[in-house]
């Protein structure tokens, strides 16, 4: 599992590098440094840290856009050692902490759940790496007895994530969230009104209603049933694992939903005993199953359980908290009771913003429609030009494609603003999109990138507006007649005309 949580870090960190001076830097759409202004204007009271309130290097580093760059960059090559098993243990330290800083300052661009599930697994991760110098492929050193318990803090959580995420689909069901799973027609929609899209999704959309489903029962099975496996012994195990990996292909082979499905396949891996992997895994990697481990010296191992124990029971508590929350904070009647103590709730709360423990639960409803913002410039007001962005469903006629583990976060973000059905300042989207709008008026270069063509490439242009457009796949017969992967028609207006300040 270290290792691989060296390769998902490594994603995650390269991934942002791409973009974060876009998101967030000097010039960026929402500036980190205007948030760490106005918390610093409302921490003038004495005994308020800084830190506790919104734990981030960045404090320190600043917000300039070398300061990002350059972290990234630590963040890479403190991977890159993870993976080659070189220093893991300050290596895992140090990149939980650098992801909680970009996480704490990100804004809505760092705020997805593989985000905070990467900084909890991480953090369980440094308590499961050996701390030598440099740890072998082929002679891993056995587990401690700090290992072991984080091994089963390891265990919990991918049943947490994996449980929650059956929970929700059916625990949210009411009348007033009608689009949801228990209807069975999610998978009729899921496919095509996902963030961004696979061609692969396009033809698992044509599956016949009666396959998808007949498809939920297994779905159900794996995400709701296989984690209570894990309490039934190194076979039970084996087979939650095996369910959990084989779920995450398939969504991936329909989906791009960045380093979460490789993420939670990490997570997996912990579950499979040495001894199961297959004999030409192991031959291959020239290791051994562990054995018995040694009985630790008694002083040594007191003194690191001194150490960790309050972590552990921190741990605990929080996961206690989140379990009592999740199950009965749901909006049908039937699960919605308070249960969780007040003095746990406040604990809770106190860490919240170091993102220890969280709670999950991927698309407990499912839209059935796909609305999508089209911005259109102009210079006349009369004659009017479509922007067309990055891995967004625009072009009806271009192929929806591939680009998981990567994740694009303003085209996602353009998903959630356009579920919203109209601009509005009272939406966490507002800054962001206002920013973008801007910087297409003013012909800010660093947009381009966003672009897969700019309409106005010489002179920008005088007046932008957003049209909101509900988009459907298209049937066999009408991509065999048209060539096109889309067909839309238009909703409403989205955003009114705008021009320059100064114009």
């Amino acid at each position: 599992m270290i290792r691989g949580m060296g390769m998902i870090y490594f994603i995650a960190f390269a991934s942002w590098w791409s973009q974060v001076s876009l998101l967030i830097g000097e010039n960026g759409l929402i500036p980190a440094n205007d948030l760490l202004l106005f918390l610093e204007g409302k921490l003038d009271e004495p005994g308020i840290s800084r830190f506790g309130t919104l734990p981030s290097l960045f404090w320190i580093f600043g917000t300039s856009d070398f300061a990002f760059h350059v972290t990234c960059m630590i963040g890479c090559l403190l991977s890159i050692l993870v993976i080659a098993g070189r220093f893991s243990g300050p290596a895992l330290i140090g990149l939980w902490a650098l992801y909680l800083s970009f996480v704490n300052v990100g804004g809505v661009f760092m705020s997805f759940q593989w985000d905070i599930l990467l900084l909890e697994s991480g953090f369980i991760a440094i308590f499961l790496s050996d701390w030598k110098r440099r740890t072998s492929w082929s002679d891993p050193p056995p587990l401690s007895v700090v290992n072991r318990i984080a091994l089963v803090f390891a265990w919990l959580l991918i049943a947490k994530l994996m449980f929650f995420s059956g929970w929700v689909k059916l625990a949210w069901a009411s009348e007033s969230n009608p689009e949801w799973w228990g209807e069975g027609t999610a998978l009729a929609y899921h496919f095509m009104t996902q963030p961004i899209p696979s061609w692969t999704a396009w033809y698992a959309h044509q599956t016949p209603t009666w396959l998808l489903q007949l498809s939920l029962f297994p779905m159900y099975l794996i995400e709701i049933l296989f984690p209570f496996a894990i309490l039934f012994g190194r076979f039970g195990r084996l087979v939650a694992a095996c369910g959990f990996v084989f779920l995450m292909i398939l969504i991936m082979l329909t989906g791009n939903f960045t380093y979460f499905n490789w993420l939670t396949i990490v997570l997996s891996l912990p579950l499979v005993t040495d001894r199961l992997w297959p004999v030409f895994f192991r031959n291959w990697l020239k290791f051994e199953p562990l054995g018995l481990t040694e009985p630790e010296e008694r002083k040594p191992l007191m003194i690191r359980l001194g150490l960790v124990t309050p972590v552990f029971l921190l741990l605990a508590l929080l996961n206690l908290n989140t379990v009592l929350r999740d199950l009965h904070t749901a909006p049908n009647p039937f699960f919605k009771t308070e249960k969780t103590p007040e003095w746990l709730s406040s604990l809770a709360g106190s860490v919240r913003s170091c993102h220890l423990v969280s709670g999950y639960g991927l698309f407990r409803t499912m839209t059935t429609e796909r609305p999508e913002i089209i911005l259109e410039g102009s210079r006349d007001g009369l004659s009017w030009f479509e922007y067309d962005f990055k891995w967004k469903a625009d072009d009806l006629s271009d192929r929806p494609k591939f680009v998981a583990p990567h994740q694009p976060r303003v085209a996602w973000q353009f998903w959630f603003a356009a579920l919203e059905g109209e601009f509005s300042y009272r939406s966490s989207n507002a800054r962001w999109l206002e920013s973008l709008v801007l910087k297409l008026l003013t012909g800010d270069r660093d947009v381009e990138k966003l672009l897969k063509s700019n309409p106005f490439p010489n002179e920008p242009p005088s007046y932008i507006r957003g049209r909101l457009f509900r988009y459907e796949f298209t049937t066999p017969e009408e991509k065999a007649r048209t060539g096109d992967w889309w067909k839309r028609v238009i909703i409403r207006e989205f955003l009114p005309q705008v021009s320059r300040p100064d114009s």
